[in-house]
């Protein structure tokens, strides 16, 4: 007696169905003649315009960027200014510790200007301002 789940005949049924149902699919598959002429068209025209959209978020963010580094550059010259005011003060009266300490500050913010000026200069240099 042959039973219709038996193991040997699923197998069989499962080979045929797999190879008869790919030779269908293909058959059966829409016909991609003509689209494929016009594609490198829209895609020339995408890549156009994603070039654009992405050349001006760039200036945007450069933009942005250059402002938060003149703000902070502004900021650090605001702190030197002050750093040479107290250093005066404290020459006038004869604090030399309080020199000291307000020297070490200044080398510092003087070298963090220096550092967002390099980067001010260098962001101006690779988005040249219009």
């Amino acid at each position: 007696m042959d039973f219709a789940g038996s193991p040997d005949e699923r197998a069989s049924r499962s080979v045929a169905a797999h190879t008869s149902g790919t030779t269908l699919d293909r058959r059966t598959r829409p016909s991609r003649r003509g689209v494929g002429r016009l594609e490198p068209v829209a895609r020339k025209q995408d890549a156009d315009f994603s070039a654009a959209a992405a050349a001006m978020a760039d200036r945007r963010q450069a933009d942005y960027f250059l402002r938060l580094l003149a703000q902070s550059r502004r900021l650090s010259q605001h702190r030197i200014d002050r750093y040479h005011q107290a250093i005066a003060v404290c020459e006038s009266d004869g604090d030399a510790e309080g020199v000291a300490n307000f020297r070490r500050m200044l080398s510092g913010e003087e070298q963090e200007r220096q550092t967002l000026d390099g980067m001010i200069k260098k962001l101006r240099g690779r988005f040249a301002v219009k």
